[in-house]
């Protein structure tokens, strides 16, 4: 299963940069011929109909490259700070996507600010994260690194908002139900791991 959707995704990319960059239009309907056989791959993997795929893909132009997620560990009274999402239900680091205009360091303080009400400062990369090497599920039918940050606590209060029910901090070896495709226990064992040896390497891959 890994490697069919592996292969749509490089089929869909395929697509995108020639849509990008081809002008003769007998190309283009190759590369409209070499998507459409994307979706329908990505439509079998998924069990979706392929207008859900299509409506969540087409909007994508240009050279096609990884998106960004970044996350934000926060560490007081060694314990880790988790948000829940309303959305599934469990809990995850603070963070989201990275928006454009925007550097990573602002980016992940804005995040931790906008979902659980903290605020943060000097975020210190620890992790980038090729999510698809990794056991996040469900898989997603792009590609996405994942930037992982730990920040000094400056201030503030738990604050839940529309996206957020729950803010808390948790121990290790008390983790709540997680979300497992934004955030898995190793991700916060690095955390941790940085957090007491502040010379470790970052993680890449």
């Amino acid at each position: 299963m890994f490697k069919q959707l592996e292969w749509a995704k490089k089929l869909q990319a395929i697509s995108q940069a020639g849509h990008t960059y081809s002008k003769d239009k007998f190309d283009l309907e190759r590369f409209d011929q070499i998507q459409q056989i994307a979706f329908e791959m990505l439509s079998e993997i998924s069990d979706e109909p392929i207008e859900k795929i299509a409506n969540l893909l087409i909007p994508e132009t240009g050279y096609p490259t990884p998106k960004v997620d970044v996350r934000a560990g926060v560490i007081r009274d060694n314990k880790i700070l988790l948000v829940r999402e309303r959305e599934d239900g469990c809990w995850t680091l603070p963070g989201g996507w990275a928006d454009v205009c925007e550097t990573p360091s602002r980016g992940v303080i804005r995040e931790v600010l906008e979902e659980s009400g903290f605020v943060v400062r000097q975020p210190r990369l620890i992790a980038v994260k090729d999510r698809d090497v990794h056991p996040y599920t469900p898989k997603y039918p792009f590609h996405i690194y994942k930037m992982i940050f730990l920040c000094e606590l400056v201030s503030g209060e738990a604050k839940a908002n529309i996206e957020i029910s729950e803010i808390d901090f948790f121990s290790f070896d008390n983790l709540p139900e997680l979300s497992q495709g934004r955030t898995l226990p190793d991700d916060i064992k690095l955390i941790f791991e940085h957090a007491n040896n502040p010379a470790l390497d970052v993680y890449i891959d």
